[in-house]
């Protein structure tokens, strides 16, 4: 008797972004009218709900190449943490249902295994850093299979990059990535204020602590990003970031561009407000 197969449902609300597949279709549309593919290996992609950022991650998953694989790489986990992957058969995108490219995540844990890397285990927390991604990597990509991972700010990072080339390339895919995370949390709904209040705040999340984080990642520097959000908290999951640069430094990425910065300030004035950035890794 055939087995039901296993999918990991939507957990965020209508609030992150919307239930309605023809919704998504038409927002989507707006946002990404003028944006080329860049035949990017891959990107960096804000987490938030879509009012705030779901313009820049929308661009930011247009950026990338055509491919057979999606990875995508969440965060909000600490130093130390294991690498975390999604084990269901298929993934509820709303736009359709996506499925588990496991051939490719039995191989990316042999890669691991072979430099010493035993932190891996089966995702099972509410997080919405890869499934706000979902509906945007299941439009763009109608036919490609889906990685869920989700990445510790740590060395793991670089390494778990490297290892998705390697696994890429046994499987004989093409595999993008797309880092999920969110930049500068700053006001007193997260307990960091070192500029205090206002308008001088505003501008030093914008042009310096945002900004140094993304002159990191524009340098294509996995290490510097890692230090940089953990010195500054300048990142909420820096090491999705970390493994998509040393994914694409692997896959042969020699550039990289800022497409969009901005803050949700822009959209929502508050005391409290948070930075995003979509970037792309490219030839």
């Amino acid at each position: 008797m055939a087995t039901s197969r296993r999918i990991r449902k939507r957990y965020m609300s209508s609030g992150w972004y919307p239930e309605d597949s023809a919704e998504i279709s038409s927002l989507v549309a707006d946002w990404t009218q003028s944006q080329k593919n860049l035949s990017a290996y891959a990107v960096l992609s804000p987490h938030a709900g879509w009012y705030f950022s779901g313009d820049l991650a929308a661009k930011s998953v247009w950026a990338l190449r055509d491919c057979d694989t999606v990875a995508i790489l969440g965060g909000h986990l600490s130093s130390g943490d294991p690498i975390l992957y999604g084990d269901e058969d298929d993934f509820d995108c709303t736009v359709r249902d996506a499925e588990n490219d496991i051939e490719m995540l039995n191989a990316l844990k042999v890669e691991l295994k072979n430099v010493g890397i035993q932190e891996i285990a089966s995702d099972r927390d509410i997080d919405n850093s890869v499934e706000i991604i979902l509906p945007l990597a299941g439009l763009r990509f109608p036919e490609a299979r889906i990685l869920w991972l989700r990445v510790p700010p740590d060395y793991k990072a670089k390494e778990l990059g490297a290892a998705l080339f390697r696994a890429a390339s046994s499987c004989k895919k093409q595999l993008v990535t797309i880092a999920s995370s969110d930049l500068t949390h700053y006001g007193p709904n997260y307990g960091f204020m070192p500029r205090g209040l206002g308008e001088l705040a505003v501008q030093w999340v914008r042009n310096e602590n945002d900004r140094g984080f993304i002159n990191a990642a524009l340098e294509m520097d996995a290490d510097k990003v890692l230090k940089h959000a953990r010195n500054n908290f300048s990142a909420c999951s820096s090491g999705a970031v970390a493994a998509a640069i040393s994914f694409a430094l692997n896959a042969g990425a020699k550039h990289s561009l800022l497409i969009e910065h901005k803050l949700s300030f822009d959209i929502h004035p508050d005391r409290s407000f948070v930075g995003y950035a979509s970037i792309a890794f490219v030839p």
